[in-house]
């Protein structure tokens, strides 16, 4: 059976945050990644506690919309093992070119309305996964669509691709197979769709979860002692 994570919701309010979680649970994700706003930004762990008793793991999202190369370096430098997730908005192709490999990213973002083309060339560059939020989809279907169907088609073969709600109202979320089908429905198989809500987004926390605790030493070097009873896998190291 599959494990589910909604890899980007947004906390606002508390009360609020709680609906979004326990709405996950009942639309029957497992992993929740939340970029945490206002009142709630020092949340995190009564947060992380209350999910756990609703049944979802919480993970906590950095979400970077940087105007150039070196705001972004800046970003990243300075919250360096901080959050489980970095995620970075591309609204230019120096942006893009600098998230796309920066082993620190974990997905970027390519708006609709972005100052660049996705392209053969572009795609080249690009070694992090490539996430599609839903609730841009639902601002403005046509010009979502387009850059999803470019994003698919050029990317798909390429590189991990995620969906998430990027939603702060419950009212907005929606299962994993909704997410899944939309790029089911834009020309990837079935299995890697349900991939983009499942596999893909839990070995990126698995392995940021890893790289986080006091076993990790060094890339494919991990601290094993007399407690460690479950097996890594060896795709996340």
């Amino acid at each position: 059976m599959r494990r589910c994570v909604d890899f980007w919701v947004i906390g606002e309010e508390r009360e609020k945050a709680i609906d979004l979680l326990k709405t996950l649970a009942r639309l029957g994700y497992s992993d929740a990644v939340m970029e945490l706003r206002g009142d709630l930004v020092g949340s995190l762990e009564e947060l992380r506690n209350t999910a756990a008793e609703i049944g979802i793991r919480l993970h906590r999202k950095l979400v970077l919309k940087p105007g150039g190369r070196r705001e972004l370096l800046r970003e990243l430098r300075s919250n360096r093992g901080k959050f489980e997730v970095i995620t970075v908005i591309c609204e230019s192709l120096e942006v893009a070119l600098v998230a796309a490999r920066d082993s620190r990213v974990d997905s970027l973002v390519i708006p609709p309305k972005s100052g660049f083309r996705v392209d053969k060339g572009v795609a080249s560059t690009i070694r992090n996964c490539v996430e599609l939020p839903f609730s841009w989809y639902l601002a403005d279907r046509q010009q979502f669509l387009e850059e999803a169907l470019k994003i698919i088609r050029v990317l798909g073969k390429r590189v991990g691709i995620i969906v998430s709600s990027a939603s702060s109202s419950p009212l907005l979320l929606r299962g994993p197979r909704e997410l899944a089908s939309l790029p089911w429905v834009l020309g990837y198989p079935q299995e890697k769709a349900l991939d983009t809500v499942s596999r893909t987004p839990l070995q990126i926390i698995e392995r940021n979860l890893l790289k986080l605790s006091r076993r990790y030493v060094a890339r494919g070097v991990v601290r094993i002692g007399e407690k460690d009873e479950e097996e890594i896998p060896a795709d996340i190291l």
